[in-house]
């Protein structure tokens, strides 16, 4: 392999490389995204759930049905 063969290879690396690590970063943005909006999901059903509790409580919930 010549000089020149062996630099346009480590060229053509160098920018696959580059590539790659900009899809990774990305990704990574995506998946932050995709994480926080699935906890934003939990705490709101969790809310639900405690609201309906308390709901239920204040209604007389925990009466002995007197």
């Amino acid at each position: 392999m010549s000089e020149e063969q062996i630099a346009e290879r480590l060229r053509t690396l160098e920018t696959d490389n580059a590539l790659l690590l900009q899809q990774v970063k990305q990704l990574e943005k995506n998946l932050d995204s995709l994480s926080s909006g699935i906890n934003r999901g939990l705490w709101i059903i969790g809310g639900g759930f405690i609201a309906a509790a308390v709901s239920w409580i204040i209604g007389g919930g925990l009466s002995n049905g007197g």
